[in-house]
């Protein structure tokens, strides 16, 4: 099993954050590297939402369409 599509920048240090383009077009922001775990098929990111609820979204490698930088300072767009 290879390991997580995400793991180098999760590991990065210092740590960048990173927006998650997914098959369906979500979008998800991973701005700290404690939000995030990784696994072997999926990784999971908790955040709160916008409404201070609790959210979990499970992200399968295989609808990962892109990761690119994200500056959580220049945009109004919630975590997940």
């Amino acid at each position: 099993m290879e390991p997580s599509p995400l793991q180098e920048r999760v590991k990065a240090r210092p740590f960048i954050p990173f927006a998650v383009t997914l098959s369906s077009g979500r979008v998800v922001n991973v701005t700290g590297p404690e939000m995030i775990i990784l696994g072997r098929r999926a990784d999971t990111v908790a955040f709160v939402d916008e409404q201070r609820y609790d959210r979990l979204v499970i992200i399968l490698h295989d609808h990962i369409n892109s990761v690119d930088a994200y500056d959580p300072h220049q945009s109004s767009t919630p975590p997940g």
